[in-house]
């Protein structure tokens, strides 16, 4: 009799995250060969981050090796002078604003990808796929006096704190929504519920913005500018904190977003080496209806980087059979299918000794 696993299919938006492979850092010179290759190496422990999700990989021996020698990992790089306003250097003339401009250069780096992943094969370290899960951030900050406020995707409030979130996101490869702060988010939730991180509360209004991954900061900023803070990471069930004083805010803003980055990694985690090779996965997916439909599912499946090979192993009318060649990753195989929605899951995945099936509808 097959053994029946039980997966939970809830609706989660995610995306497709661009840009992976490649980083930009700013540089004092075009011309500085030695500058240039201490670049790749900073470069490539952003990609690193990006690609794994996990800061601690940067430590281990076979990674210190690569970055010693990063350059060989290199695809293209370009660079590109910015020209900014310095409102330092700003001069009043003759009752006319003359504004004189700074300028930085950015060296931009892109990494062959085929390298980089068989670094982490052979590292054997997981990847974490590009089709990643949103995380909702619920922030609030406290003022001076004690008014306490959430920031939300519409309000322009504490501007400095929003650049510094967006900006290590993006470090992380973090995909991130903050609520609308409509009338139904804020009958739902108020600024001392934020703050003292009402899980209940806060958990029941994310369930709107189809988000598994909820990241709750609260922040207090001292006239010396030394943060006080605490951030909460919601994530399947569990509770996962960090609490700094006396920081910096960038410090602050930055482990808040690796408390969520490294648990949500850590569980869509891919070992490209695979684990068990001897189980078979069938794959049933109803609903191709046209040739065009069967090479997008062909071009899907075998672009899922939890599936190492594939093969058509029938068609009848409007269903197709696939055996796919997964190293036995079972779960992270259905969470990744689960964010795509590109198959819509028909029944429970079943296991019978060596063999798994599973069945869905196409629903490009």
């Amino acid at each position: 009799m097959p053994v029946i696993f039980i997966f939970q299919f809830a609706p989660v938006q995610a995306v497709e995250v661009e840009g992976l492979y490649q980083g930009t850092v700013t540089v004092e010179s075009r011309n500085d060969e030695r500058e240039r290759l201490s670049a790749f190496s900073n470069v490539f422990r952003q990609v690193l981050i990006k690609v794994t999700g996990n800061s601690e990989v940067l430590t281990l021996p076979q990674i210190r090796r690569a970055l010693n020698n990063a350059d060989d990992y290199v695809d293209t790089w370009s660079y590109r002078t910015i020209s900014e306003s310095d409102s330092a250097l700003t001069a009043a003339v003759d009752a006319t604003r003359v504004v004189a401009t700074a300028q930085r250069v950015e060296l931009t780096v892109s990494f062959f990808e085929p390298e980089v992943l068989s670094l982490l094969e052979t590292a054997n370290i997981p990847l974490w796929p590009g089709n990643r899960p949103y995380t909702l951030v619920w922030l609030v900050v406290q003022e001076e006096l004690g008014a306490r406020q959430i920031v939300g995707a519409s309000t322009n409030a504490f501007p400095d704190v929003m650049a510094l979130l967006d900006l290590e996101a993006n470090n992380r490869a973090l995909p991130i929504l903050l609520p609308i702060l409509d009338f139904e988010d804020m009958r739902a939730v108020s600024a001392n519920d934020v703050w003292d991180m009402d899980a209940e509360k806060l958990l029941q209004a994310s369930r709107r913005y189809q988000s598994e991954s909820v990241l709750v900061i609260r922040l207090f900023r001292t006239v010396t500018g030394d943060v006080f803070g605490k951030s909460n990471h919601l994530f399947r069930d569990q509770i996962f904190e960090v609490e700094m004083f006396e920081q910096s805010a960038e410090s602050f803003i930055q482990e808040s977003v690796a408390l969520a980055t490294d648990e949500i990694s850590a569980y869509y985690a891919v070992l490209l080496s695979g684990t068990d090779s001897s189980i078979e996965v069938n794959l049933t997916v109803e609903g191709i209806k046209s040739a065009e439909d069967y090479a997008a599912l062909l071009d899907y499946v075998a672009n899922l980087t939890d599936v190492n090979d594939y093969q058509v192993a029938a068609v009848e009318n409007q269903t197709i059979m696939l055996r796919l060649s997964t190293g036995g990753q079972i779960r992270q195989l259905v969470e990744t299918i689960a964010l795509s929605r590109t198959l819509e899951p028909l029944d429970e995945l079943m296991r019978n000794d060596n063999q798994v099936f599973m069945s869905y509808q196409w629903n490009n």
